[in-house]
């Protein structure tokens, strides 16, 4: 009986060590609404997964803004994923600052210099320590749909003043034609505008100096005027009907649709749309890109680009594995195949010439010719500023709120966040 008993208990204990050594690695992406972002994950997930015994990789996808609103709470949970999606900024700073990040041994970071960009790899670090590994540059431009432009009888490419921006978005509305698409409820689209306006008016030196709280900080007089911009476009009513009853996700789709002229987005939107869209979405021919237009008497320039410097940072505690996962993830090979499928444009260096997809070529000059590359302001701020930013660009739109409330309220966050 006591031999059966040991026997039971030493079989007990070799379960036990076989489920202990199986590791699991949960992940948390962005959505991808492109299709082939989407499989490129999953592929990678699946072939990491057959080649590591003992390591089970689980990738989920969760919406944007659902995404923001519930990470916070994620990450002070058992529940708390191993990697998820970073766009760096702000943001990315308060979570390495509160304790949320684990940092990446240097001797890794080392190794990983030889294949990953360095400046990539720099926009997920902090105070010295890298917590995460780059996978895409972006950048926002005006997208266009050449066939409206023939019907609307406009020729958005000449676009080179918010003038001539604002005068294609009227005529668009005189012959018909919804002149932008955006996704007004998630309010991040309409912060490109006010992001892009404020830039254009006071460039590099004006948007650092509020952010540190000169000149007034945001409450000064251009701030008042990116808002007084801002409402001569919205006070031509340029957006599609219900705009803020629309998340991204339809937006894009209604965009991918023909639905309307104009659409102020990154160049990820060139799958999104495709994804969303009931009818295949536009193709290469039918597309335009064109920079965002300069602002009479602004002191930015045209070359200035919005955008991000994303990828996917370790939490405090994940498991050694995800950091090797995270490299393959990330790596070479994946963004090799993302750049010749014209997925996403990649950070690693040796990927970049493998980029054919002539809409995203036009993106990576952008990006290549940029003089300032500005992160979006919701994550270059942190999230309650940055949520603020948000906040006012969707009440500006809406009416709700004054360019002078606008940027009052944005110092007082400032100052008391």
């Amino acid at each position: 009986m006591r031999l059966r008993t040991l026997t039971l208990v030493a079989a007990a204990g070799l379960l036990a060590n076989t489920a202990a050594a199986e590791t699991v690695i949960d992940v948390l992406s962005i959505n991808r609404d492109s299709a082939t972002w989407k499989q490129l994950y999953l592929d990678v997930v699946e072939q990491y997964n057959a080649a590591n015994d003992g390591v089970t990789v689980n990738l989920q996808f969760m919406e944007d803004e659902s995404f923001k609103q519930k990470l916070p709470t994620l990450l002070q949970s058992d529940a708390a994923p191993d990697l998820f999606f970073s766009w760096s900024g702000g943001v990315f700073y308060e979570q390495a600052e509160q304790g949320f990040l684990r940092p990446i041994p240097d001797a890794t970071i080392e190794d990983w210099k030889g294949d990953l960009s360095a400046g990539g790899l720099a926009a997920l670090s902090y105070k010295g320590k890298f917590y995460g590994a780059p996978e895409s540059s972006q950048n926002v431009a005006i997208w266009y749909n050449k066939d409206l432009a023939a019907q609307v009888g406009v020729d958005p490419s000449s676009i080179k003043t918010y003038d001539d921006f604002l005068d294609q978005v009227t005529k668009a509305k005189a012959a018909g034609v919804t002149p932008i698409i955006v996704g007004g409820q998630d309010k991040w689209p309409l912060h490109f505008y006010y992001s892009l306006i404020a830039m254009r008016i006071m460039g590099q030196d004006g948007m650092a100096a509020s952010a540190a709280g000169e000149n007034g900080g945001f409450d000064n007089e251009d701030w008042v005027r990116a808002g007084v911009e801002f409402k001569r476009l919205i006070d031509l009513e340029p957006f599609q009907d219900g705009f803020m009853g629309i998340k991204y996700d339809g937006a894009t789709g209604l965009w991918g649709d023909g639905k309307g002229l104009f659409h102020l987005m990154g160049d990820w939107d060139l799958g999104a749309q495709r994804g969303a869209s009931t009818s295949g979405g536009l193709s290469n021919e039918q597309l335009g890109v064109v920079a965002f237009p300069m602002i009479d008497g602004g002191r930015g320039a045209i070359t200035d680009t919005l955008g991000g410097a994303s990828g996917f940072v370790v939490t405090a505690n994940a498991p050694d594995e995800a950091i090797d996962f995270l490299k393959v993830f990330m790596g070479v090979d994946a963004q090799k195949r993302a750049a010749s499928e014209g997925i996403y444009i990649p950070t690693v260096p040796s990927a970049g010439s493998l980029v054919e997809d002539t809409i995203l070529k036009q993106f990576a000059a952008i990006g290549g010719a940029s003089t300032y590359h500005q992160l979006f302001l919701d994550q270059f701020y942190g999230s309650t500023l940055g949520g603020a930013i948000n906040d006012v660009s969707a009440q500006l739109a809406t009416g709700d709120i004054t360019p002078e409330e606008a940027a009052k309220h944005l110092e007082e966050t400032r100052q008391f966040q």
